[in-house]
């Protein structure tokens, strides 16, 4: 693991802050069948998103080279995005990967990353200090709206079909059930680059009033690395605080 690989839950904050920034009117929210219309209006409902929270859970093991297995159903994450007001923050708590925790905030294109446990060493930050940096301005349109429609349908095509499941409640609200299965080859197809050796398969529930996506389960199954899951929920238009840690708490790199 390098730096790079540590700093991926802030590139994760930018990279979705920027999609989300695209504020459109919520949809009218017609009755959907097709479950490629389903994933395409669920990443598509979220240019109307200004706040989200989300959470994260794991199970299974996972086996990382001359490191062991790692038991992943202690771990949990959660973070939330402020889009008008660019901000962000991000946790977490993995006790059984090395005792290792990450809090990250993002205030605009200022980043503050700490990390406990061994790996704090190996992306050269202090374990009880934040680290400040500076994010660059995505280049990507987020705005463009039929462009993503356009791409996300092409991706869809190359895969195998993903099927409809029985409509359930997702909290107080009603949802759509889509789940995608895929193979190493059906990912080779989508990515030449891909090395995954096993099966993905990912199921996401969205709301049937708004499309937005209320919880995503993505689950893998490889011969190398073991089986495990992430499942991620996710509220919207709830309030956020983000703000930056007290200046004797950060250090430059």
């Amino acid at each position: 693991m390098t730096r790079r690989l540590i700093l991926m839950p802030l590139a994760f904050l930018a990279s979705f802050s920027m999609i989300l920034a695209a504020c459109g009117s919520t949809p009218q929210a017609p009755a959907l069948t097709d479950p490629k219309d389903i994933l395409t209006q669920a990443v598509v409902s979220v240019s109307s998103v200004k706040t989200v929270e989300f959470t994260g859970s794991f199970s299974g093991t996972i086996a990382a080279a001359q490191l062991g297995t790692f038991d992943l159903s202690t771990i949990r994450m959660s973070g939330a995005l402020d889009i008008p007001n660019k901000k962000a923050k991000f946790t977490l708590d993995a006790p059984t990967l090395l005792g290792t925790k990450i809090d990250a905030l993002l205030l605009d294109q200022t980043a503050y990353l700490k990390i406990a446990g061994p790996f704090a060493a190996i992306a050269h930050v202090q374990s009880d200090k934040y680290t400040k940096t500076t994010v660059p301005a995505s280049s990507n349109n987020p705005t463009d709206v039929a462009k993503t429609v356009a791409d996300l349908k092409s991706a869809l095509d190359k895969l195998p079909a993903p099927v409809k499941a029985a409509d359930e409640k997702c909290g107080d609200q009603d949802c759509y059930h889509v789940t995608l299965k895929l193979s190493a080859a059906d990912l080779k197809a989508l990515d030449s680059t891909s090395t995954l050796a096993g099966d993905v398969t990912l199921d996401i529930w969205s709301h049937k009033s708004d499309y937005r996506p209320a919880k995503m389960v993505f689950g893998v199954t490889t011969p190398e690395l073991g089986t495990f899951a992430m499942t991620m929920e996710l509220k919207y238009d709830v309030s956020v605080a983000v703000d930056a840690p007290p200046t004797d708490q950060v250090v430059s790199p």
